[in-house]
């Protein structure tokens, strides 16, 4: 394996604890006669494994000594060492490999091994023996100096009998799996291991474990411990640790709210030391580490809160080799760090990860130290600048990742030198220029290229076949158009592909999609790519997990071989010239997202849709659709639903309680009848409401408040795990606009253009964190709410053409966000309250229809209210020079959506632009942190799907 990952460093520790610890067996058997009862013994144990590789076809004949994974004394031939861990892998992105499921092991594991009396090495780690707990029988292995069960699926409780293996030096229990597959509510059967070196439990669920630290404390010849992601909440800051031998230290991704416990500064041996994602309150960066650990070669305090310049006495280490500090709150001029003389720790560095904090300033020019680095990544910093040419110094470079900073200028040529260089990332940043096949001259290495979102312009020759062979590769919003590149054709491993707004204005060439049959990700959006998708295209790209070629200019039907993609997890065909049906073929698919917006299509949606279990967004809207909505989507997991603007007829469909997922509904413009169902009132998660312009019937359920995204600020971010971004159209502030990264934040019911009657229930003001309500054109009776006021977040609000009457609300005079408030042709009646925010309302406009409303800003004055002298006759009432309802109308909207809702709307946009990537650094430092500690998760989660095959659009 190779990789960056944690999880790699882990294994790569292992490897090198397992070569130089002494587990006192031989080494590989020759000319020895295996033992008869141990080799039944043996046989028994195959039997009871499933082995789909046939890993242990060789388990046949006398001499088991020779059977694959078994090694046996030479001199006595009993066996000393059974491993059987998966040797196989995948890899799911560059560099990255993960265990391949093709050759794990599975079935039941059987005590025969128990007559394996002289065992020191068991490693069964790597594959599938899911739904059992670890065996029992384990424990009289008493022999056992090395035990590696990490990751083999194992779950339940850990047996406490395993403290009977007193000469175990290695064990290994950890799991990489989002799920506690294991756990422990006590560690102290971990305390009587006296002779243990290795304990790794990372992945273990120990939230319930007493004293785990004591039990730890004991085992004085500990020299490497992991513990990530175990859950724990405390670490003793007022004990001493006894494992000062200790060298290897991984506690990451745990959330301790405190300082970093005293006793860790005392352990002097360290080498390798993990504390990402331990510490949520902001502190400065803990000097004392560094200044008592001089041996330490890998540091990890990523995601940790920290701020302050970067530590100066970083110099000191000269045995240093990883230093990740991403995301975190430090600043300083980065040509202070990697200019400046820094000691013998520059020629010692491989890895340099600063990303997502706020350091500024230009590259330095002085590269020349850093021999031997391998990976620099300042990504999502506030960097500017041009990239220096002398770059090319940086000869050992595999990754280098610039990307979401302000870096100007042109990419120089000499970037087309550095032949070790596998990754590279220049994406959003403000490079201009063209890119020729100089700058990629000698980058034979290259697997990852991702220059997307700058204005550069690539410039090759139509004959021109790339050194490299690429794997993932993303120029959007480049120019690459306006034909096909031809060059791609030469790309036979590619897997990833975007070409998003590329300027291509050619048809699908015949070999697009099928010149990689290992191609898993295709977005080739917002372009003008002209032609039809083949017939064939699911068998052509048998792998296809994402399909994007929104905003196209492509014709045809959909073909119904993309049924026949089994790992298909997002298709975005929107926004295109399609037409006819949707495929009726569609099973169980992994399909997340189904996108078809904007188009031509028509017909019913076909019931088999609902076979799609992980049906997450559902977007058709814009098209031709006509029937029944099939009631089954309500057991989906839909998140997303917008079937707008289509030919829907029958009544809405009962989402309920098993579409606790749904956030938003868009089912505006329509047929649809009846009323609107009291189970609506259990989506607790909804915080996009719209049922605009059709023939809904009947009161507004009561209940309405059961939406509690749209009551609770800290509920509000929890039904919105999307990584893709859609568009919805809004009809807010008296005016039609489109929504995408934004509407994660945006509350808002439409229920405008109905048949609705009854009165607005009072439980609409509880849901506070609406900022867009409109429920004009309905027959709404009664009173507005007294306490619409209650409403704190309203930005508008439209009541316009119902049948209300009654005063106004005076509460509605302090809304401080709303900017646009429509109350015209109702029944209301008495003085219009006055008040500092109603200020940019004050068209009479808001108010007309109101034959009984008087006062500001209307001519009528209340009664009461008359100057002194006056017969009450001021002209109010004549009809000289007064314009048409419709000018009226369009007037109001105009003007009632200036003011704060034009800055507002100005401050959305520059946020938008900003929350791509670097959101963090601004906006959100003035939220609660907890909410930004979770945003920040959802935002590595979106860098992630990018970096593994499901990029946002």
């Amino acid at each position: 394996m190779a990789s960056h990952d944690g999880f790699v460093s882990t294994v790569l520790w292992a490897i090198f604890v397992i070569q130089v610890m002494e587990f006192g067996h031989s080494k590989i058997s020759t000319n020895v006669s295996c033992i008869g009862v141990e080799r039944e013994a043996l046989l028994k144990f195959k039997h009871g494994l499933t082995d789909p590789s046939r890993l242990l076809s060789s388990w046949t004949g006398e001499e088991c000594c020779e059977w694959a994974g078994v090694e046996c004394n030479k001199k006595t031939g009993h066996v000393l060492k059974l491993d059987l861990h998966n040797p196989c892998t995948k890899d799911i992105y560059i560099d990255i490999f993960i265990p391949s499921d093709m050759c794990r092991l599975g079935g039941n594991i059987v005590p025969s091994l128990t007559e394996l009396k002289y065992l020191k090495y068991l490693d069964l780690s790597l594959n599938n023996f899911s739904t059992q707990k670890i065996p029992m029988f384990f424990a009289t292995l008493q022999k056992l100096e090395y035990l590696n069960l990490s990751n083999a699926g194992f779950d339940g409780d850990i047996p406490k009998q395993l403290n009977n293996l007193s000469k175990l030096q290695y064990l290994d229990l950890s799991t990489d799996s989002l799920l506690d597959y294991l756990t422990s509510n006590d560690l102290d059967w971990v305390s009587k291991l006296s002779s243990l070196k290795y304990l790794h439990m990372s992945g273990v669920g120990l939230s319930n474990a007493k004293d785990w630290f004591g039990s730890i404390n004991m085992l004085s010849s500990l020299q490497s411990l992991g513990l990530s992601n175990c859950h724990l909440h405390d670490i003793s800051s007022s004990l001493q640790a006894n494992f000062t031998s200790l060298r290897f230290l991984d506690i990451s991704y745990n959330y301790i709210n405190s300082s970093i416990p005293p006793w860790i500064y005392n352990l002097s041996k360290l080498e390798h030391i993990d504390l990402s994602s331990t510490l949520l309150s902001e502190s400065p960066f803990p000097l004392a580490i560094i200044e008592n650990n001089q041996r330490l070669a890998f540091f990890d305090m990523s995601q940790d809160s920290l701020q302050g310049g970067f530590p100066k006495n970083f110099s000191s280490l000269c045995k240093l080799q990883v230093v990740r500090l991403s995301m975190n709150y430090f600043s300083g001029n980065i040509s202070g760090i990697l200019g400046g003389p820094l000691g013998c720790v520059q020629s010692k560095w491989k890895i340099f990860d600063v990303s997502f904090n706020d350091f500024s300033g230009d590259l330095p020019n002085q590269f020349g130290e850093f021999k031997e680095l391998e990976r620099l990544d300042l990504s999502s910093n506030l960097i500017s600048g041009s990239i220096p040419a002398n770059l090319v110094e940086l000869a050992s470079l595999r990754e280098l990742d610039l990307s979401y900073n302000k870096v100007s200028g042109t990419i120089p040529e000499s970037i087309g030198r550095l032949s070790n260089l596998k990754l590279l990332y220049l994406e959003h940043n403000f490079l201009h220029g063209v890119i020729s096949e100089l700058h990629f001259e000698y980058l034979k290495s290259l697997t990852g290229l991702d220059i997307s979102s700058n204005e550069l312009v690539l410039n090759v020759s139509s004959t021109w076949v790339p050194p490299f062979q690429v794997r993932g590769i993303d120029l959007s919003d480049c120019k690459v158009g306006p034909e096909f590149p031809k060059w791609l054709q030469t790309q036979r491993n590619i897997t990833w592909m975007t070409m998003s707004n590329v300027s291509i204005s050619d048809s699908i060439p015949d070999w697009l999609f099928d010149f990689s049959s290992n191609i898993e990700f295709v977005n080739i959006a917002s372009n003008m790519l002209g032609g039809q998708l083949p017939q064939d295209i699911g068998d052509k790209m048998p792998r296809l997990t994402v399909l994007i070629l929104r905003g196209n200019n492509i014709t045809g039907g959909i073909p119904n071989s993309l049924c026949k993609l089994n790992k298909l997890s997002v298709i975005n065909l929107s926004m295109n010239q399609l037409s006819g049906r949707l495929p009726r073929c569609w099973g169980a698919s992994p399909t997340v997202a189904y996108m078809f917006g904007d188009n031509k299509l028509n017909g019913q949606i076909p019931k088999s849709l609902c076979h799609i279990q992980q049906l997450s967004l559902l977007s058709l809207q814009r098209n031709g659709f006509s029937g029944v909505i099939p009631s089954c989507l309500s057991n989906l997991p839909i998140v997303f639903l917008d079937l707008s603007d289509n030919e829907f007829t029958g009544r809405l469909p009962p989402f309920g309680k098993h579409s606790q997922s749904l956030t938003v509904i868009n089912l505006e413009k329509n047929h649809l009848v009846g009323g609107i169902p009291p189970q609506f009132c259990q989506l607790h998660n909804l915080q996009f409401l719209s049922l605009a312009q059709n023939n809904i019937s009947g009161p507004i359920p009561n209940c309405i408040d059961g939406f509690l995204s749209m009551v609770d600020y800290a509920r509000h971010f929890g039904g919105w795990p999307m990584p893709i971004v859609v568009n919805v159209m809004v009809d807010t502030k008296g005016t039609r606009q489109m929504y995408s990264d934004t509407l994660v934040y945006f509350c808002s019911i439409d229920l405008s253009a109905n048949m609705l009657d009854g009165q607005i229930p009072e439980e609409f003001t509880r849901l506070v964190e609406l900022k867009n309500l409109n429920l004009s054109q309905n027959n709404m009776s009664g009173q507005i709410p007294s306490n619409v006021g209650d409403l704190k977040n309203l930005e508008s609000l439209d009541l316009s053409r119902n049948k209300l009457s009654g005063t106004i609300p005076p509460g509605i005079s302090n809304m401080d966000f709303l900017s646009h408030l429509n109350l015209s042709f109702n029944r209301l009646s008495g003085p219009i309250p006055s008040g500092n925010h109603l200020h940019t309302v004050d068209d009479e406009s808001v108010y007309r229809g109101n034959d009984g409303l008087c006062g500001a800003p209307l001519p009528k004055i209340c009664p009461g209210d008359e100057p002194s002298g006056s017969d009450g006759r001021d002209g109010a009432n004549s009809s000289e020079g007064k314009p048409s309802e419709c000018d009226l109308d369009n007037h109001n909207w105009f003007y009632a959506g200036l003011g704060p809702g034009f800055t507002m709307g100005f401050l959305g946009l520059c946020g938008t632009l900003h929350f791509k990537r670097s959101w963090r650094v601004s906006y959100f430092r003035a939220m609660d942190r907890a909410i930004e500690k979770f945003l920040m998760t959802m935002m590595i989660a979106m860098l992630w799907f990018k970096r593994t095959f499901v990029r946002r659009e």
